[in-house]
């Protein structure tokens, strides 16, 4: 039973690292499977016991050089006993670590606008595709309980993952790119696969659009925007919002934003770093728009931004329903009180948290909280930290964006210096750099007090790149 339960844990680590909206439930799943046969304790005592074998060699010299002949035999027969131990768990230790000590960030290796930062060509991604199906159905047999998910994912990667013509290489041309847009959409519709062929008619609607712009990229945003995607809206049963409210989470209505939608075709893509950049000041904003939009959109032309499930974010501001913590912004250095949801997370404070920390605690205890405590579907819904467009379509009415710190985003803004991926966590909101307009990228590792975490629940589908 132990070694099944180490095989079927590592393959669910590998296929979280390649369906990586999915990734928090993959992981979760290990865990269950895995903690029987290697419990979170137990592979805390192998790592004690590889800190020991590091250290070992340094105290055996020790005690040669103090011609100590007892020590070293003693050390020297520990040494041994631990190199022994530590061959035979090797495999335990690793699929442990891929369980219990996750602190990485995978990009969907299938969102096309991100394929350079995720380093894997579009070359690999039918050999990919094959082996992730494998994976699914070898855990549709192997782990019953959960064959649903499995069957489920099974198909959206045979009938949906990106790995044709719409797969256009960033070398090549725009208008080959287009062309093979145009393609993929042909194709689309033959299938009957109505969801891709919107998405792909959407990237062909915003380039017409763009064409008509002239040479100069400038254009008067339209009165009628196409619709971003599908509305995110959701019947909360009254169970759910009376659990919702004794966590601390309210529901909200996002009403549809399409002019400031239509702004989408101006952030970053694959060409932006060529000479395809539109330069901030010719895009005309909706009328009426703040300054503070502006440095908003040019923080997004410029960078590209990934959501925490490891896709391109860029938000559809389409009509959406969320849970989301409506405390008030604190106080400048006020520590607000823990709050249910906080418990029930394992965290201890709301200030001075990083990312890493909060991460770790939505991995270890989200999926319950959405299933256990709300009642909720983890494959429809997920808790994360306010998503940026969120927390700006409800500032103003919420009285968010008017303190001086910063308040925690889903997802991350991606940095790509000397061949080096960095990614930095999502943040804003903070008054003194323009309130609800403000958004940056801080060290995943910063936990400095004048950031603050607000959580949400959303829609899994406002992460799917494809």
């Amino acid at each position: 039973m132990g070694s099944d339960a180490i095989s079927t844990a590592s393959t669910l680590i590998e296929a979280g690292n390649t369906d990586t909206i999915y990734r928090d439930l993959y992981l979760t799943r290990a865990r269950a499977l895995l903690s029987p046969a290697v419990s979170l304790e137990a592979f805390h005592s192998m790592e004690q016991g590889r800190a020991a074998l590091a250290s070992l060699p340094l105290a055996v010299a020790r005690a040669l050089e103090k011609a100590d002949w007892p020590q070293v035999r003693e050390l020297s027969l520990r040494t041994d006993a631990l190199k022994q131990e530590t061959s035979r768990e090797s495999a335990r230790f690793e699929t442990a670590r891929g369980v219990y000590a996750v602190t990485d960030v995978k990009l969907d290796p299938f969102c096309q606008s991100l394929q350079r930062f995720s380093r894997v060509s579009a070359k690999e991604l039918p050999a990919l595709r094959t082996r992730m199906v494998e994976q699914l159905t070898m855990l549709e047999q192997s782990d019953v309980q959960w064959k649903d998910f499995y069957a489920g994912r099974r198909a959206a990667f045979e009938t949906r993952a990106p790995i044709g013509a719409e797969q256009a290489s960033e070398t090549g041309s725009h208008g080959d790119s287009l062309e093979a847009t145009r393609v993929a959409a042909g194709e689309a519709l033959k299938s009957g696969d109505m969801k891709r062929l919107s998405r792909l008619a959407e990237t062909l609607a915003a380039e017409a659009r763009g064409s008509s712009q002239g040479a100069s990229g400038a254009a008067a945003t339209t009165s009628a925007p196409e619709p971003a995607g599908p509305a995110l809206v959701a019947t909360w049963p009254d169970e759910t919002v009376t659990r919702a409210r004794q966590l601390g989470l309210a529901p909200r209505h996002l009403e549809p934003k399409g002019e400031l939608a239509a702004l989408r075709r101006y952030a970053w893509n694959p060409l932006s770093d060529d000479s395809h950049r539109i330069s901030i000041k010719e895009v005309s904003l909706p009328p009426g728009s703040p300054a503070g939009l502006r440095d908003r959109l040019e923080v997004l032309m410029i960078h590209p931004f990934a959501n925490s499930g490891g896709a391109r974010h860029l938000p559809s501001l389409v009509a959406e329903d969320v849970l989301v913590e409506d405390f008030a912004d604190p106080a400048d250095a006020e520590k607000p009180p823990v709050s249910p949801l906080l418990t029930a997370l394992k965290l201890d404070r709301r200030r001075g948290l990083s990312r890493i920390a909060i991460e770790a605690a939505l991995l270890e205890h989200g999926v319950r909280v959405i299933e256990q405590e709300l009642g909720l579907d983890p494959r429809v819904f997920r808790l994360v930290c306010v998503p940026s467009d969120v927390h700006f379509r409800l500032g103003d009415a919420e009285g968010w964006g008017r303190k001086p710190f910063w308040t925690h985003f889903d997802g991350y803004l991606i940095r790509h210096e000397n061949a080096q991926l960095r990614l930095q966590a999502l943040a804003g909101g903070d008054v003194r750099y323009g309130g609800l307009y403000d958004i940056l990228g801080v060290g995943r590792d910063d936990d400095s007090d004048n950031l603050i975490v607000r959580f949400a629940v959303v829609h899994r589908e406002r992460m799917v790149a494809w």
